[in-house]
């Protein structure tokens, strides 16, 4: 009883230590973005870049990664979870092999592809890597979410006389809810805040995502003499979005990543 005691204080020492660590350069970025000139520093940066067309290019990229990737990942899901067909399990596992590259090795294919499509320098050439990069590992939560689900669901419909589409629509899909919710977050928080493909795939300062106003500040600011604390408001403004979306839906995470992953 005593050794346990310990154990569950021990240990949630170390979480406070952890959230400290992980809070600590937030909270000093917020503080620092407040030095200075205080809230005017904030109307500094909307007066050094127009943010308008960046927060819309990222609004539209999220939307239609979300799109496709909720689409793609909960049929695809359905398919390999409650569905038979040939060479099934072999399928599956070719797809899940796409988590084990690089996102890195991926950039230059991508960009060809891109390219060749004549989508580049447009909001259409992130939406399509952001969507099948994001469908892999939100496949597998899915699938363990369809996994959890008793089979008798799928006979019963099948005797009221419900077809495949009819049964996962209205029967599965309700059911995935929490798996769908943690899949819209994830994605979103990973499309919003992705960097590198961002730079390279589109060059038009006006149609750049939000994720590269930062760097693309911190090259105004060194021209213009702002200083550190301006710097800071621009990355609180930037972050605020996700910040906001990821309190409303932190619970939808934790449910996602226990239930979606111990359950398969």
């Amino acid at each position: 009883m005593r050794n346990s005691l310990i154990y569950k204080i021990f240990g949630q020492l170390i979480c406070m230590i952890a959230t400290v660590l992980f809070l600590f350069p937030l909270v000093l970025m917020l503080i620092r973005s407040f030095g200075g000139s205080g809230i005017y520093n904030y109307v500094k940066v909307f007066k050094a870049v127009n943010l308008a067309p960046n927060f819309g290019t990222s609004l539209i990229v999220v939307f239609g990664t979300l799109l496709i990737v909720s689409l793609v990942a909960t049929m695809a899901a359905f398919a390999f979870s409650k569905l038979e067909f040939a060479y099934k399990k072999i399928i599956y596992y070719i797809v899940l092999t796409g988590m084990m590259i690089p996102t890195s090795a991926l950039i230059f294919p991508l960009f060809q592809i891109v390219k060749g499509m004549g989508l580049n320098n447009t909001p259409f050439s992130l939406i399509l890597p952001y969507a099948t990069l994001n469908c892999c590992f939100n496949l597998m939560i899915l699938k363990n979410y369809f996994d959890s689900l008793p089979n008798e669901l799928l006979e019963a419909a099948k005797i009221d006389g419900a077809g495949t589409t009819r049964t996962f629509s209205t029967i599965m899909m309700p059911l995935a809810i929490p798996g769908l919710a943690f899949v819209l977050i994830q994605t979103f928080l990973s499309a919003w805040n992705e960097l590198q493909m961002a730079l390279i795939f589109i060059n038009d300062t006006k149609v750049q995502p939000i994720s590269v106003i930062p760097l693309r500040f911190t090259q105004t600011a060194g021209v213009q003499g702002f200083p550190l604390e301006v710097m800071f408001a621009a990355l609180v403004v930037c972050l605020f979005p996700i910040a906001v979306f990821y309190i409303f839906g932190s619970r939808f995470l934790i449910t996602g990543l226990t239930q979606g992953a111990i359950k398969g």
